[in-house]
């Protein structure tokens, strides 16, 4: 029987059965999905259970009239939980107030360059920018990836301001593993399937084939403060979406 059917029947009986060949036809979802997570101090055994019964309500709350793909549907509220669990879990590894401090302002700094530039600034630009030695900058890098000081789910920018940027890069920054295609493609299909025109061009031009924002904004014939605006927007839907 077709996944779809499976899901009409489902919808129409709440027979636990159908329910639970559909959970076991899409275990390996949470394969995939949990595979960037490991090796950062949480057991495969509990980051399995974990993604297999999000697994569960993702499958109980789908409606497939809606017209969507539940792999589509399915991802956020995967990660979601993994994600939760992660921030709710205690952690032991502690790192320097300085460091935390200047991880930070990092962010920033290179959003700031970045438009300056036209390009990804370089360890020495963002040290001088900050006025702190690229040994420092170098440290608080590093110190940022401590889960036991931010959580998956935080930005770098605890006051707010442009904290979407480093959550939006993060996922963003696609690698060659399958798992983390697979992610990305997900969670990029089901929100540029919503932007208007001109979002879906600006997406295209400034995340994928890097292009500055004065150089979009001459191609399109509107102004910088056009397409910045534009860009905060689309980072903003894929924030909400990350954080379902």
């Amino acid at each position: 029987m077709m996944n779809r059917e499976l899901f009409d029947q489902y919808r129409k009986t709440g027979d636990i059965e159908i329910r639970n060949q559909l959970v076991e036809k899409y275990l390996y979802m949470v394969e995939v999905l949990i595979r960037k997570y490991l090796n950062k101090g949480v057991e495969y055994d509990d980051l399995y259970q974990v993604g297999a019964m999000a697994l569960v309500s993702a499958v109980e709350r789908f409606d497939p009239e809606k017209g969507y793909e539940f792999s589509s549907f399915a991802t956020p509220t995967i990660l979601g939980e993994i994600k939760k669990y992660f921030r709710d879990k205690e952690w032991t590894l502690k790192v320097p107030r300085r460091q935390k401090e200047i991880a930070l302002k990092i962010p920033t700094a290179k959003n700031t360059l970045y438009e300056k530039l036209g390009r990804t600034p370089t360890i020495t630009e963002i040290s001088e920018a900050l006025g702190y030695s690229e040994e420092e900058i170098l440290q608080a890098m590093e110190s940022s990836q401590a889960y036991g000081t931010y959580s998956l789910n935080q930005t770098f920018d605890e006051n707010g301001e442009d904290g979407e940027n480093a959550v939006f890069e993060k996922y963003m920054a696609m690698n060659e593993a399958g798992y983390d295609r697979f992610e990305m493609a997900e969670l990029i299909n089901s929100v540029v399937s919503g932007f208007s025109e001109n979002e879906r061009l600006i997406f295209r031009r400034r995340f994928l084939e890097n292009k500055t924002q004065g150089e979009i904004a001459r191609l399109m014939g509107v102004s910088q403060m056009t397409v910045s605006r534009l860009e905060k927007t689309i980072k903003q839907k894929f924030l909400k979406e990350l954080q379902k």
